[in-house]
């Protein structure tokens, strides 16, 4: 083991860090190479990358200090949620998680082609198929219908033990027929495939049971790939049960089976395969198109396809079937026109269906030719999936279908406006499934977006919605526009909230109010103290905040603002009266606040300035249940931003009926707890929108919930 080489980008994938950072850490000494290849690249050996990585774990290397480096997770993980619940081989793929986790091995580029080639040779025995194809059984030397059924027990059907399977296989001993071409792209370079396989036995007594419609090979891949160089590359391949559903959602619309036989259809980051697999049987093979930029992936996504749709076709079926796979699966990059073109014919396609990378880091050379070419890459940051929607509705014919795994943020975030402008001008939405936190160790909630493209696009009328266990259908037409997707809440619920963004009488604090962020010192530990000592003072942290008033923390700060990584100017925390609020949160919660107390970035200010509308009299207005309402069904978000609050109406209202109403919010201020009191103020505001009984009511049913009272 002490022999192999492993690349400095082999490196970089353990320790979860990019290649620019290993050539940094190589340059400064941090780590330090153990000779160079023929062609000049710096490797090291295997006992000293473990080495690096359990100093890593315990601290005794302070490399990953900075928050850009913390994506090193020792050991694997078991991405078990990818594949259904019937998976059989899942317990397989954990048992080797485990133990290459347990013994620390650097799982290289060599490694990983040497465990994936093992799993393909054994799911395509375990399928039958080389039965049906007259392959030579080992042993006997009988072919087709007479050989042994090679699985299982290897040693006593074979004649050979079950982790020299590969080696046999390797030395030209154990014949696979047309199927060579699909494990000998996996496996790699053979000679150095067989040596690893030869000094490392032991993790290869795993058997691998085929069935039809699961990804095992991908399964293994993301379990036994270190997770930060997932995060990387923006990779979170989507659950089995998802695929499954969004197949069956878009070849249901489409209805008459010779009819969707027909479609063209394409997967333009394919992975391992799995949304390949999950089409319905009738789709001409012909017709499946799929590409992604990981080559190791495209290798893996052909085998799959050819597993689940050839193995049962025989003989020369079989050849022409991997012909067309090899043709019609490729590596190439989806986002460059002119390669994507030179791999596919320049027309469109009928259905393209996928989850396309989330926060790809591109290059520099990528981001400029972006720049170029893309709508959506022209804001400060570009979001690999909002680029993957731009490039799919230009290749997707009229009346075709994109279904797409996105983050829940392109609905209605401010970044994704570009995207959205798109959409609206190019197609109409038909299905929404609001899926939450799938992804494993990502906590981003997701949806599944189905759209149509047409030439009378932006409509959303007739689209089917799914949200926590519950469905309906949009009967009344919501604008698609730049602004947001308001596509969460039902007809009901829409028509109330457009109700209240119209009423009258109201001014928005848009260009009326002076907003500052609470402070981010860069270093909690060395600026926030829990004891006032000399020259400190108290700061007010987000969950110090509750409506209408905060608490002491006992947290205290150096009031120079010059120590601090971002501040804002000192007069907006000095200010003689000001509001402040809940930053992470997704409720309304504002305190007022007359003590000149700095805030954390957990807690924001803002400092109305609305000619005849008192600064308490607002903070009412954002703590009622209407403003919450308006926030929660537009917005549902985590974060409350500027351009939320500058986008709630406030009521007008005249200075006797603010007097009153900050009367009760002043006695509400200094009691201990008093919800009689705030639901009496909270009358008071809705009256002053001109919200009735019954629409008051349904506001108070429908709303998430009512918590961070006094």
């Amino acid at each position: 083991m002490s022999d192999i080489h492993i690349t400095l980008g082999d490196l970089c994938q353990q320790l979860s860090i990019s290649r620019a950072t290993g050539r940094n850490w190589l340059r400064l000494g941090k780590i330090e190479s153990q000779g160079k290849l023929p062609d000049g690249e710096v490797y090291f050996t295997e006992a000293y990358v473990r080495s690096v990585k359990e100093s890593l774990k315990t601290g005794e290397r302070q490399l990953l200090r900075s928050r850009r480096n913390k994506g090193y997770v020792s050991g694997k993980c078991l991405y078990d949620r990818y594949v259904s619940e019937n998976c059989v081989s899942t317990s397989e793929v954990k048992k080797l998680a485990d133990v290459l986790a347990e013994k620390g091995v650097c799982v290289t580029e060599t490694a990983m082609r040497a465990l994936l080639a093992d799993c393909a040779l054994k799911l395509l025995i375990s399928s039958g198929a080389l039965l049906r194809d007259g392959c030579n059984d080992i042993k006997t030397g009988k072919t087709g219908e007479n050989a042994d059924h090679v699985t299982g027990d290897f040693t006593g059907k074979a004649g050979f033990a079950e982790n020299e399977l590969l080696l046999v296989y390797i030395d030209g001993s154990f014949p696979v027929g047309i199927w060579n071409v699909l494990i000998d792209d996996i496996i790699g370079n053979p000679g150095e495939t067989a040596d690893w396989i030869k000094a490392n036995r032991e993790f290869f007594d795993i058997h691998y049971e085929y069935q039809k419609g699961e990804d095992v090979p991908g399964l293994l891949y993301m379990s036994i790939r270190d997770v930060g160089s997932r995060k990387a590359a923006g990779s979170y391949y989507t659950p089995t049960d998802i695929v499954r559903k969004m197949a069956e959602d878009v070849f249901g619309d489409i209805g008459e089976r010779m009819e969707r036989r027909k479609q063209r259809l394409l997967d333009p980051c394919c992975g391992t395969g799995n949304f390949l697999i999950q089409l319905p049987d009738d789709i001409e093979l012909c017709n499946i198109y799929a590409c992604d930029i990981d080559e190791f992936s495209v290798q893996l996504a052909r085998f799959n396809l050819a597993l689940n749709r050839l193995t049962d076709k025989g003989g020369s079926n079989e050849a022409a079937g991997i012909q067309t796979i090899y043709e019609n699966v490729v590596c190439t990059d989806f986002l460059i026109k002119a390669r994507f073109v030179s791999e596919f014919a320049d027309h469109g396609f009928d259905i393209i269906i996928g989850n396309p990378p989330w926060g790809y880091a591109f290059g520099s050379d990528m981001r400029r030719y972006l720049k170029a070419t893309y709508r959506t890459a022209q804001g400060k940051g570009i979001e690999s999936y909002d680029v993957f929607v731009e490039r799919a509705l230009e290749l997707l014919e009229y009346g075709g279908a994109l279904a797409f795994v996105l983050p829940e943020a392109l609905l209605d975030v401010r970044n994704h406006s570009a995207v959205r402008q798109l959409i609206a001008e190019s197609a109409n939405v038909r299905h929404v499934d609001f899926i939450g936190d799938v992804f494993s160790g990502v906590q981003c909630p997701a949806v599944t977006l189905r759209l149509e493209k047409s030439r009378d696009a932006g409509h959303c009328e007739g689209a089917e919605i799914e949200k926590n266990g519950e469905s309906f259908v949009i009967m009344d037409d919501r604008p698609l526009d730049a602004h947001g997707f308001a596509l969460r809440i039902s007809d009901e619920e829409y028509r109330l909230l457009v109700k209240l963004e119209m009423a009258e009488n109201c001014v928005c604090l848009k260009e009326r109010a002076d907003f500052a962020l609470g402070i981010v010192t860069g270093d909690n530990k060395r600026y926030l103290s829990n004891e006032c000592l000399d020259g400190m003072e108290p700061v007010v942290t987000g969950s110090d905040v509750y409506r209408y008033r905060y608490q002491d923390s006992g947290k205290y700060v150096d009031p120079d603002l010059a120590l601090y990584q971002q501040a804002a100017p000192a007069e907006l925390y000095r200010a003689p009266e000001k509001l402040i609020y809940r930053f992470i949160n997704r409720q309304l919660v504002f305190a007022y606040d007359d003590r000149q107390r700095l805030t954390l970035n957990s807690c924001n200010v803002v400092i109305p300035r609305v000619e005849g509308l008192d600064m308490k009299y607002i903070m009412v207005v954002f703590n009622s249940r209407v403003a919450q309402y308006m926030y929660e069904k537009r917005y549902h978000a985590v974060k409350v931003l500027r351009s939320h609050i500058e986008s709630i109406p406030i009521p007008l209202a005249d200075v006797r009926s603010q007097r009153d109403i900050i009367q009760m919010a002043d006695n509400l201020m200094t009691c201990e707890s008093r919800r009689d009191l705030y639901d009496e103020i909270d009358d008071a505001v809705r009256r002053l929108y001109g919200v009735g009984d019954e629409d008051y009511e349904f506001i108070r049913r429908t709303l998430s919930g009512n918590r961070y009272m006094l």
